[in-house]
């Protein structure tokens, strides 16, 4: 079972990474999140395919998450890696950061943090660190989906 928690974290990963890679381009970035979320079912998937097919009948949801949270992580470091190479595609993150809800705008100006300064690399190497935080236990989320479907048409 630990040996199909690797492979499908490490194919999930990889395509995340690959998916990620691509979403460094702006045009692009768009199309690219809905496929890394793909990538992390996909390592949920084969990882219960691979613990089904060493002979483990039931733990397919469980395999499936262990991989998607190895491929969350894998594509959140990846994304803090690539932070300032975005950055510097994008000419700046300041529209994406207009975007962002008013209560997280908020929480910022209470702090004292001024959105437009973190129009920077520094910002972007930030906002990509908490991203990094939460796709790893969304990457869990939907990896374990990936596997609970595996186990379901293992069955």
């Amino acid at each position: 079972m630990a040996r199909g928690i690797l492979r499908g974290g490490l194919a999930g990963g990889l395509l995340a990474v690959a998916f990620s890679i691509l979403g460094v381009i702006p045009i692009f970035g768009f199309f690219a999140f809905p496929l890394r979320i793909l990538a992390w079912a996909f390592g949920g998937y084969l990882a219960a395919r691979l613990a089904i097919g060493a002979g483990v009948r039931t733990g397919g949801v469980a395999a499936g998450m262990v991989a998607g949270v190895m491929a969350g992580l894998m594509d959140g470091v990846a994304n803090i890696a690539l932070a300032p190479l975005a950055f510097k595609l994008a000419d700046g993150q300041i529209e994406g950061l207009i975007l962002l809800p008013q209560p997280i705008i908020d929480f910022f100006l209470s702090m004292g943090v001024d959105i437009s300064q973190m129009n920077t690399v520094g910002g972007s190497i930030f906002f990509a660190t908490l991203f990094c935080g939460g796709a790893w236990l969304f990457g869990g989320i939907v990896g374990m989906l990936g596997g609970g479907v595996a186990q379901a048409l293992a069955e």
